[in-house]
């Protein structure tokens, strides 16, 4: 799609092109149809995202934590450590949210934003304005991380061109450090020394030293016990005290390798460390970082470890910026250590006194971009929500929507009461019982005993898979297509949808993902995509695929190219006929399954290569609806193949309710569209 949204799936979560923002959509939009109306339900789903932050001093000069709030647009607040309540709060006009948040040595904030690529100065003062600097580096749409040395120079890591570059205040000028290894697209972690930067990369892991002076590069060898790097990410990068402290991992969970810069070597290698900062050490040379969960001290010369009180329960507990602060409270003596957590709580550990808590913020809760959108036969619409995650059940009448707190949804599908759920990362598949309480230990658990509602059935981290976007129902199954991590290639997982039990298939097209799914016949048929779940490694083939699988015999019966020159399927559909119906770029094309062969096509909008597209279909009504190019939505007769254009605005999602209205996601805005 091209718009903000694409950018940031290709890059954070995501398979596509980097593409051009895109503005948000009108509340209301104007169709291009008058026997069209349109109805605005608002945003389904908001919530708290920190992603970067820091500890420095705030507006009046007492420390605080500055973070990045992701939003449209994202926000620096400062946040007071003593009470949880934002003494500032300015937008970061035009960026969507940010991973690099860093302070000089004079106060001066710097945020470096994911999709823009601009670079922002907040400098001293209680009035101080934000100000945007432009990209530094003019083909990088991403920043990273960054940081700041003694002398005020701001260096970043970007995307797509995997390049570091430092930005010097005193004359306003950017030096390019180019690209750190050929072919690399993503420099994902950064830390500087007096006359060093440290820069990490994914995928694979390497990490560098490059001489900030003559740009010459070296790279650190791996810890021991990471292999070779392969399918890794050097995901967090820390300096203290001559030590550099680089977590190879995921944004959950990772292992933590501490290497001595004098010696040149590595000292250790700690298990189930989360991200994102390792603290600067603190009372008795004590850094501390997140281990299994608990805010443990570690001593890097004895490599000994100090549990605190501090539990941070479910699957993400990263801390987003970390730092030192003494608190005008008796309470609280000497300098206590503080930070964030990505939801917008705040805690606090005290090494004097051992007290430690956490308390929440007064940050509001944001929109949340659409990841995905389903109508079942309830007649609910099902909503999931990007990077923020959750997922929202919408009143089609009414619009009123219930907002649970989840991970970022990417596949849904409601069948037989049970609505079946495609997180990321990790391509799990979870199975929800609407009619239980909600309770998921990861993100949000009910009450003391509650029973995990939604379930986990499926993870495929060990199988290298990410993305889990396509579900069918297919009889006493639900199928799920997956897209890779680090590799190419996609998994078809088959699940009962009684015992839980699955069967994952890999490979099922060779170095393809499986992007679109539906059930005909008997068999399964499956849209696939030449890219990636990040789209690195590149491609190495040149047009997308549908295959067919037997659920009797749990075997592939064919694959074939539909549309030559078309680089994915995104979307298939059966109608009730008989005919499989599918979505390449901006062509819809039939299928006959018994002859194995396209039967009729109809070119709803130019070109083929593009990857975008949704397909919906009315079965009591025998109408097909697609929506192409990110903003055009035409209703097709099967029959005829007469096509008609009802509305023309950005927008991303589809689906048809069994009345005949359609619903549109675009954006953070729900839609619902009447056709008369």
């Amino acid at each position: 799609m091209t718009n903000r949204r694409t950018l940031l799936r290709s890059a954070v979560a995501l398979a596509a092109a980097p593409a051009i923002p895109l503005a948000r959509p009108a509340a209301a939009a104007e169709p291009a149809d008058p026997g069209v109306t349109v109805d605005p339900f608002g945003v389904p789903l908001r919530d708290v995202l920190l992603i970067g932050g820091t500890v420095a001093p705030g507006p009046d000069g007492t420390p605080v934590l500055w973070s990045a709030v992701s939003g449209e647009p994202a926000r620096l607040a400062a946040i007071d450590p003593a009470t949880g309540r934002t003494v500032s709060d300015q937008p970061l006009t035009g960026a969507p949210g940010s991973y690099a948040v860093a302070a000089a040595p004079d106060g001066t904030v710097y945020v470096g934003a994911y999709t823009t690529g601009d670079l922002y100065r907040r400098r001293p003062g209680p009035d101080s304005p934000v100000e945007n600097l432009g990209r530094p580096l003019p083909s990088e749409t991403y920043i990273w991380r960054i940081a700041v040395d003694d002398a005020g120079v701001v260096y970043g890591g970007t995307f797509p061109g995997g390049r570091v570059f430092a930005y010097d205040p005193a004359t306003g000028t950017t030096r390019d450090y180019g690209q750190v290894l050929p072919g690399v697209q993503y420099v994902r972690s950064l830390a500087v020394t007096a006359d060093t930067i440290y820069a990490g990369t994914q995928p694979d892991a390497h990490l560098f030293a490059i001489d900030k002076v003559t740009g010459e590069r070296r790279e650190l060898p791996l810890p021991e016990g990471l292999g070779d790097g392969a399918g890794r990410t050097v995901y967090d990068l820390n300096v203290h005290d001559g030590r550099v402290y680089a977590r190879y991992g995921s944004a959950t969970t990772g292992r933590l390798g501490v290497y001595d810069i004098a010696g040149r070597r590595w000292t250790d290698l700690i298990d189930d460390v989360a991200g994102l900062d390792v603290s600067a050490p603190g009372p008795g040379g004590l850094v501390y970082l997140t281990r299994a969960g608990r805010l443990t001290g570690y001593h890097p010369g004895r490599r000994t470890f100090t549990d605190t009180p501090l539990v941070f329960p479910g699957r993400v507990v990263n801390n987003r910026g970390i730092g030192w602060v003494t608190l005008a409270d008796r309470g609280w003596p000497g300098r206590t250590l503080v930070g964030l957590l990505w939801r917008g709580d705040l805690f606090r550990w005290n090494p004097v006194t051992g007290r430690g808590d956490v308390l929440p913020t007064d940050v509001p809760g944001e929109p949340i971009p659409i990841a995905s959108l389903h109508v079942g036969a309830s007649g609910a619409v099902w909503v999931g929500g990007y990077l923020n995650g959750g997922l929202a059940r919408v009143d089609a009448d009414t619009g009123q929507s219930t907002f649970q707190r989840f991970a970022q949804v990417e596949g849904i599908l409601e069948t037989g009461g049970q609505v079946w759920l495609g997180a990321y990362p990790d391509s799990r598949l979870y199975r929800y019982d609407p009619a239980k309480p909600w309770s998921s230990p990861e993100y949000s658990p009910g009450v003391p005993g509650s029973v995990d509602n939604p379930l986990k059935l499926v993870d495929l981290k060990a199988a290298d898979q990410v993305r889990a976007r396509a579900l069918t129902d297919a009889g006493d199954m639900v199928a799920y297509g997956t897209m890779p991590n680090t590799t190419l290639g996609g998994a078809l997982v088959v699940v009962d949808k009684v015992t839980g039990a699955s069967r994952v298939h890999r490979p099922v097209v060779t170095d393809q993902s499986i992007v679109s799914l539906t059930h005909l016949n008997g068999l399964i048929v499956g849209g696939t995509s030449v890219a990636g779940g990040y789209s690195v490694p590149p491609p190495t083939q040149s047009e997308a695929r549908i295959f067919g699988w037997d659920v009797a015999s749990d075997g592939k019966v064919f694959e074939f190219v539909p549309v030559p020159g078309a680089t994915a399927v995104p979307a298939l559909a059966a109608d009730r006929i008989g005919l499989l119906w599918g979505l390449a770029g901006g062509q819809l094309f039939a299928v006959d399954l018994a002859a194995r062969a396209v039967v009729r096509r109809v070119q709803l909008a130019p070109g083929v290569a593009d990857s975008r597209g949704r397909l919906g279909y009315d079965a009591p009504r025998h109408l097909l609806y697609a929506l192409v190019g990110g903003h055009l939505l035409v209703r097709v007769d099967p029959d005829t193949g007469a096509s008609r254009i009802l509305l023309d605005q950005p927008a991303e999602f589809l689906a048809v309710h069994p009345d005949g209205r359609l619903f549109v996601g675009a954006e953070e805005h729900l839609l619902r569209v009447t056709v008369r």
